[in-house]
């Protein structure tokens, strides 16, 4: 083949490979951010990066020069030696906006990674609709990427990292992934961005203001995961990936086991020191779950929304895992709707994926009031209610101290069919809180009383001998009181009793 036709393919090749101008690469560099390709080479194990669609280019002919790549760099490689497909948007061209050309590479991509049955991970930034390509009645045609998203959600992970301004359509699509980690202070995520808000209701307000990292992550709950920078982005999701199959027709990958601290003499006291009898103490709840997990490691989802309920990956024995456990040390481990919403979505990702779960309940109740009223928190409930009943991983559950009503049957209750139920000897089951069903049942005898107060505590120590775990077990209604020092034993021999019946293929989609 002639030298001159090899010559300019390298030539096109190269210009597709350009990004924008270097004024716009220097106002990345200046805000501490990676380019679009830089993205990827930080995700992607080092040299396995396949890039498809580098000669694209925006077929609008005021454009066509100024669209290497078409703004979007695409392709496919390797996290960890498992194949990933990956999406990169490359604010340096045209600001970001999704030409017609770029969406047709995303689309061929979630279509690669619909068939092969591989993750999809989108590094985002802007990523608007172009406007010179989609204004006017062409507008009739988008939104197919929430078609391809619906197919591809349960059947693979999907992934978003938020990287820039992703106001609008590519924070929908952010919504649809398993996984959303955002980048503090140059991540933003909501319905449209400040010009936008301020054309359309004349409101004047920053894009952090309507969609930053502290507002996403601690007040909505909308993303997973807050990062510092790009490159702790990345790692994010390299590290939540981990923890799952490539897709929902294999099962997650087993890493070599690692010790976990209530394996040693010294944990064991740790874990039997730390929560008190006195279920009016606080205790810190991750600090039990790093007791119990290998290597004290937790991926924490969604840390700083419901701080009250902390949900978590992890490893029992190398197998991953997914813990959901009440934290006495916000709301006195109260489930709010917060805590129920974040609860609900966990666990369908973690049953979607064939990931068992274990509850460490030490719950109180579902929160009430006027106030609880009007966040929905009937509705809420019910949906994590109706998660969890009908997720068909292992159901592992360790009852710590209160397990109270129907958010005792949330937290893995034996209405949920667990594989293993077992309680401390801490533990009381009652069907509301004993301070409220002796007022309730018992008010007017006090009233009545000579000495009110002598006679409210004579009949809280009743109704809390009436409730002790040992009675649940001398009814079979648990299967054992166990020493707190035997969890993990007992969580290790669920999991391996369990592990053949897991049967992997598509169950359900997950929702936002």
């Amino acid at each position: 083949m002639d030298k001159a036709i090899l010559d300019e393919l390298e030539q096109k090749r190269a210009a597709g490979r350009a990004l924008g101008s270097r004024a716009a690469l220097e106002k990345l560099k200046a805000a501490r951010k990676l380019n679009a390709r830089e993205r990827i080479e930080h995700l992607l194990d080092p040299g396995s990066f396949v890039e498809m669609g580098v000669l694209g280019r925006s077929q609008h002919p005021d454009l066509r020069e100024r669209t290497p790549a078409d703004g979007l760099v695409a392709g496919w490689g390797t996290i960890g030696g498992r194949q990933v497909y990956v999406t990169s948007e490359d604010v340096t061209v045209l600001a970001g906006t999704r030409g017609r050309i770029a969406e047709a590479k995303v689309a061929r991509i979630r279509e690669l990674s619909y068939t092969h049955k591989r993750p999809f991970i989108a590094l985002m930034e802007a990523g608007a609709g172009r406007f010179q390509e989609n204004n006017g009645a062409g507008a009739a045609a988008i939104g197919n990427r929430f078609r391809e998203h619906h197919r591809l959600s349960g059947r693979v992970p999907q992934v978003a990292g938020i990287m820039g301004a992703c106001f609008g359509g590519p924070s929908f699509t952010a919504a649809q992934s398993d996984f959303i980690a955002i980048v503090r202070g140059t991540g933003f995520f909501g319905m449209s961005g400040p010009p936008v808000v301020k054309v359309g209701i004349g409101e004047v307000v920053t894009a952090e203001e309507l969609g930053g990292a502290e507002k996403v992550a601690r007040e909505t709950g909308q993303v997973d995961y807050v990062a510092d920078d790009d490159a702790q982005c990345l790692k994010a999701i390299r590290s939540w990936l981990s923890f799952f199959p490539s897709s929902s027709d294999e099962l997650p990958p087993v890493a070599p086991p690692r010790p976990a601290p209530i394996e040693s003499e010294a944990g064991k006291a740790r874990i039997t020191q730390l929560v008190s009898d006195n279920p009016r103490r606080a205790y810190s709840m991750q600090t039990l779950m790093q007791l119990l997990v290998d290597g004290e490691e937790l991926f924490l989802y969604r840390p700083s929304y419901g701080p009250n309920l902390i949900a978590a990956w992890a490893r029992i024995k190398g197998q991953p895992v997914g813990i959901l456990g009440n934290n006495p040390m916000h709301l006195a481990g109260a489930l709010d709707f917060k805590g129920a919403s974040k609860a609900r979505k966990f666990a369908e990702i973690c049953d979607a994926f064939h990931i068992p779960l274990i509850f460490l309940t030490d719950c109180p109740g579902f929160l009430v009031g006027t106030q609880v009223e009007k966040t929905q928190m009937v509705s809420l409930a019910s949906r994590m209610l109706n998660t969890v009943i009908s997720a068909n991983v292992p159901k592992i559950t360790i009852v710590l101290r209160k397990a109270v009503g129907l958010a005792y049957l949330a937290m893995g209750g034996r209405t949920m069919n667990p594989d293993v139920i077992v309680a401390w000897p801490t533990a009381r089951f009652d069907v509301m809180g004993p301070a409220a069903g002796v007022e309730l049942v018992h008010g007017k005898e006090i009233a009545k009383s000579p000495d009110p107060e002598a006679r409210r505590a004579e009949l809280l120590k009743q109704m809390d001998d009436e409730a002790h775990a040992y009675l649940a077990a001398e009814r079979a209604l648990i299967d054992d009181v166990i020493h707190p020092a035997e969890t993990r034993d007992v969580i290790v021999s669920a999991l391996e009793r369990t592990r053949g019946n897991i049967r992997p293929g598509f169950k359900h989609r997950i929702d936002p």
